[in-house]
C-alpha cells in the first residue's frame, strides 16, 4: 500500500446512493529506482600482459583512496564511502572485500571499475566511530597485482537529542507562587545573587526549621504545577540550584495535588559552593523509605526541601536559591487546566544551554566559532558563546537547534504573544542584535526582527518582537510553522568594520510553546494538560472545523482504482441536522469475488485545510507536539470484524515539506506514523492510543526520529483511517499488520465487503 498518495474529496451521500458512487482515487504509482548492471568482461587468448610504454612489466598493485559524505567532525546518521582506485579492478571489488567495525553496511554500489560506494549505518543512539578497512591483497588489477591495506576513520553521534521543557522560570509576566512551610516560609523571588537581570526563587531556612522545612512551587490553582508526563524511561526532574557549601542534600518531591497520599520523592548532592549549578532528580531512584513512581498517578505538585534531615538548630539553616525547573526527556506544552469558562494558561519554552545533551550551534559566514562553554560570569552555568571573526561578513550568524534537522521544537505565536526573549552578554552597548525564526527546510518562510544592548560587558535581557519585522523582511504569517531560529550579533557590520574579532554570548532563548486548541479540554493523558480537537464532526462538505475528509479504495481487480467490477462509495450522517458528536462518515468498498490485494480508507484533514498535501511546501495544520494519545470513534462492517484480518491502521501524516530528491528534480516527502489496532467491538467504538505506541513509516530521511521528536517538527495535516489486505501491506506496528476484508462474503449475489465508520470527535491529549 502506498501511503504517501493524497486523496481527493469524496462527497458524502445517503446511503441509497452507494451504489452509485464513482471511484475516488487513483493509487499513485510508486517511483522504481533503476538498476545499474555492470557486464565484465571475462576470458582471455593466451598471450602475456600488455608491456608498459616504459617497457617494464606492471607490478604495482592498485592504490586506494577513502573518502566520505561527511563534512561536519561527527556523522549524525548514514554515512556514503567512496572507494577511488588509480586503475581498473573490474569486478575483483565486492562489498566483502570491506570491514566494518562501528556500524552496519548499507547498499553498495559499483560505479564503475575505478570507483565503488558503500553506505554504512552507525550504531544508532550512541557515539563511536566507524573503523572501515580493506585488507591486503582484496582488490587487484588486470594482471593481477593486489592491493596495500587501507582504512577509514569517521567519528559519528547518532544520540537522540535529549528535549528539556522548562516548567517553573521566575521571569514570568505573572510569577509562580512561592509556599513556605515547617521554617521555610521565607520563601520569596528575588533578583539572582550572581545576576541581577535574572529572578530566581529564594529560601530561607531558618534557624528554628524543621528537618523536613521546604517550599511548594506552584503556577496552577491548588498549588498545582502542570502534570509531570513521566513515563518508564523519562522520570527525571532538573533545576539550578545555589547552595552555601557543597554536599547539601536537596530533596525534590512530587504528589498529586488532589490526594498527597500519592507522591514521590528523590535527592540530589551539590558539588559547589556559592554558585549556581543544575541538579538532576531522577524518580527511578526513590529516596529511602519513600514511595517509588507510580506511572498510573497524576503527580502535578512539586516542592522543594534544602538541606533535607537537618534541623535549623542542627546547623541545616542558611539561605538557597533555585529556579528554572524542567522535565527532562520530553517537549510539552506547559499549560494549566481549564477551569469553569476560561481556558490554560499556555506558557513557554526555554533552551537554557545546560540541558544534558547540548544544543547544537552552526555557524556561517564568519561565526563558526559558536560553542557551548562556561558563563564568564558564573563558571556553573553553561551559555553560548559565538566569535565574530575579523573577516566575518555583515550577516554572520550562528542558528542553535536540539531537533534534527536544525530545528527547535515549534514557536507558539498567538496573535498577543509574537516574542522571543534572551539573556546576551556583548562588549558593546548600542549592539544590534538579529534575531530570525523560520520554517525548517524551508528558508522562504522565515520573519526577522532586532534588538539593541544597552550594557557593555554584562548580562541583560533583549526582547525580540517579531510583530516588528526588520526592514526588508517578510512579516510574520501565523499560518507558518516556525521552528528554526538563528541569532546574528552585530548584524549589517563586517568583522573588519568592526576592528576585528569580537566574542558575544547567549543564554536561555525563551519562546511562547504552542497553546492548547479547540474545546479547552481539562487533563490529558500526561503531556500538555489541555485538549487538541482536530475536529468534533462532520458536515455535508467538511469537518465542522473546516477540513476536507473523503475516501479511497482499489483492489487487484480493478486496477486500484474503484471501478467496476468493484464498487465503493460513502454516506452518514452530518450536522447540522445532528450534532457534531453524533455525526458520523462511513466509506465502503466490495468486490464480486475475492482479491488478492486490497485498501480502503478515509481521510480527515486538518482545520482549514481542504486541499491535500502540498507537494512544494509545508501544508498548514494542527500542533500536537508533547501530546501522548489519540481518541476516536471508529467502527467496521461485521463481514471485516468477524473475518481473519480485522485490525485496522491509522496513519498520522504531518505538514512539514521535505524534499528527497534534488534541487533540479524534487520529490515531496512528508514525515508519516502508523498504529495498527486491534478492534474490541464491530460496532462505532471509542479508542484511545499513546502516541508514543505509533511506529514511523516515513522519515524522509530524518535521521534520529522518535514518535515524539517527530511531533515537534511540525503540524499534523491529514489523518487516515486504513483497510489494507495482502499483496502490499503496510510495515507491522507492535508486530500487527493492517487488515482487510478480502474472503468473508455476504447477500445474493454474493460480494466481499470492507466498510470504515468514523464518528464524532478526533482529539489529542
Amino acid at each position: 500500500m502506498n501511503t504517501a498518495h493524497r486523496p481527493r474529496l469524496l462527497p458524502a451521500s445517503q446511503p441509497a446512493a452507494l451504489s452509485a458512487k464513482r471511484p475516488l482515487h487513483l493509487l499513485s504509482a510508486t517511483a522504481l529506482a533503476a538498476a545499474l548492471m555492470l557486464a565484465a568482461c571475462g576470458g582471455g587468448d593466451g598471450e602475456a600482459p600488455p608491456q608498459l610504454a616504459t617497457g617494464t612489466v606492471d607490478s604495482t598493485g592498485p592504490v586506494i583512496t577513502i573518502t566520505d559524505s561527511v563534512a561536519e567532525t561527527n556523522a549524525t546518521g548514514d554515512v556514503t564511502f567512496t572507494f577511488s582506485f588509480n586503475e581498473d579492478v573490474g569486478t575483483s571489488f565486492t562489498v566483502d572485500d570491506v570491514t566494518v567495525a562501528g556500524g552496519t553496511k548499507g547498499a553498495f554500489t559499483r560505479v564503475n571499475g575505478t570507483r565503488a560506494t558503500l553506505v554504512v549505518v552507525p550504531t544508532p543512539d550512541a557515539t563511536g566511530t566507524i573503523n572501515l578497512s580493506i585488507a591486503a591483497g582484496r582488490v587487484s588489477d588486470a594482471v593481477g597485482n593486489t592491493n596495500a591495506l587501507v582504512s577509514s576513520l569517521q567519528a559519528y553521534n547518532t544520540v537522540i537529542p535529549i528535549v528539556e521543557t522548562r516548567i517553573v522560570g521566575f521571569s514570568e509576566t505573572t510569577p509562580p507562587v512561592l509556599t513556605g512551610f515547617g521554617g521555610a516560609e521565607d520563601a520569596t523571588i528575588t533578583a539572582d545573587p550572581t545576576d541581577a537581570s535574572n529572578r530566581v526563587a529564594k529560601v530561607v531556612k531558618s534557624a528554628t526549621a524543621e528537618l523536613w522545612a521546604g517550599t511548594t512551587v506552584s503556577i496552577c490553582p491548588s498549588d498545582a504545577i502542570v502534570r509531570l508526563p513521566f513515563t518508564s524511561t523519562l522520570t527525571t526532574v532538573t533545576a539550578r540550584v545555589w547552595a552555601p557549601a557543597a554536599g547539601i542534600p536537596v530533596r525534590l518531591k512530587v504528589e498529586d495535588a488532589a490526594d498527597g497520599t500519592k507522591s514521590a520523592e528523590t535527592e540530589a548532592l551539590t558539588t559547589v559552593a556559592s554558585g549556581w549549578q543544575t541538579l538532576l532528580f531522577n524518580f527511578a531512584n526513590p529516596a529511602a523509605g519513600t514511595a517509588a513512581l507510580n506511572l498510573a498517578t497524576t503527580y502535578n505538585k512539586a516542592s522543594i526541601f534544602f538541606n533535607f534531615g537537618k534541623t535549623g538548630a542542627a546547623g541545616g539553616g542558611g539561605t538557597f536559591y533555585f529556579d528554572d525547573l524542567a522535565f527532562r526527556g520530553s517537549s510539552f506544552t506547559v499549560a494549566c487546566p481549564s477551569t469553569g469558562g476560561g481556558g490554560g494558561t499556555a506558557t513557554s519554552t526555554t533552551i537554557s544551554m545546560d540541558e544534558a545533551t547540548a544544543p547544537t550551534l552552526t555557524g556561517f559566514g564568519g561565526a563558526e566559532d559558536s560553542a557551548i562553554v562556561a558563563d564568564p560570569t558564573n563558571a556553573a552555568n553553561k551559555v553560548a558563546r559565538v566569535i565574530k571573526s575579523g573577516t566575518a561578513e555583515l550577516w554572520a550568524g550562528t542558528t542553535i537547534s536540539n531537533l534534527p534537522g536544525e530545528a527547535i521544537a515549534p514557536i507558539g505565536f498567538t496573535a498577543t504573544n509574537r516574542t522571543i526573549t534572551a539573556r546576551v552578554w556583548s562588549p558593546t552597548a548600542g549592539t544590534p542584535v538579529r534575531m530570525k525564526v523560520e520554517t525548517a527546510g524551508d528558508p522562504t518562510r522565515s520573519v526577522e526582527t532586532e534588538a539593541t544592548t544597552t550594557a557593555a560587558g554584562a548580562w541583560q535581557t533583549l526582547s525580540f518582537n517579531f510583530d516588528n519585522p526588520a526592514a526588508g523582511t517578510a512579516a510574520l504569517n501565523p499560518a507558518f510553522t516556525y521552528n528554526k531560529l538563528s541569532v546574528f550579533f552585530n548584524f549589517g557590520t563586517t568583522g573588519a568594520a568592526a576592528g576585528g574579532a569580537r566574542t558575544y554570548y547567549i543564554d536561555d532563548i525563551t519562546y511562547p510553546a504552542p497553546a492548547a486548541t479547540g474545546g479547552g479540554g481539562g487533563g490529558g493523558g500526561g503531556g500538555s494538560t489541555g485538549t487538541v480537537t482536530y475536529s468534533t464532526g462532520f458536515g455535508t462538505t467538511t469537518t465542522v472545523q473546516g477540513g476536507a475528509y473523503g475516501g479511497y479504495s482499489g483492489s487487484s481487480v480493478d486496477g486500484f482504482n474503484c471501478g467496476a467490477p468493484a464498487q465503493c462509495g460513502s454516506g452518514g450522517s452530518f450536522t447540522p441536522a445532528v450534532a457534531a458528536a453524533d455525526s458520523g462518515f462511513f466509506y465502503f468498498y466490495q468486490t464480486p469475488t475475492p482479491v488478492t490485494s486490497l485498501y480502503a480508507g478515509i481521510f480527515v484533514q486538518a482545520p482549514g485545510l481542504t486541499t491535500g498535501l502540498s507537494g512544494t511546501g509545508d501544508t498548514p495544520g494542527v500542533s500536537i507536539a508533547g501530546k501522548t494519545s489519540m481518541s476516536f470513534t471508529f467502527g467496521q462492517n461485521p463481514e471485516w470484524f468477524n473475518g481473519p484480518a480485522k485490525n485496522f491502521g491509522v496513519i498520522l501524516t504531518l505538514g512539514k515539506y521535505y524534499n528527497v530528491g534534488s534541487a533540479s528534480a524534487p520529490a515531496a516527502c512528508n514525515i508519516k506514523l502508523l498504529a495498527v489496532v486491534t478492534p474490541t467491538a464491530q460496532a462505532a467504538t471509542r479508542y484511545t492510543l499513546q502516541l508514543g505506541d505509533f511506529s514511523l513509516i516515513q522519515t524522509c530521511n530524518v535521521a534520529g526520529l522518535t514518535p515524539a521528536s517527530a511531533l515537534a517538527l511540525g503540524p499534523l495535516s491529514q489523518v487516515d483511517f486504513q483497510a489494507v489486505g495482502s499483496g502490499n501491506p503496510l510495515p507491522p506496528n507492535n508486530g500487527k499488520l493492517v487488515g482487510a476484508n478480502m474472503s468473508v462474503a455476504t447477500g445474493t449475489p454474493a460480494v466481499y465487503p470492507t466498510t470504515l465508520v468514523v464518528n464524532g470527535a478526533i482529539t489529542f491529549d
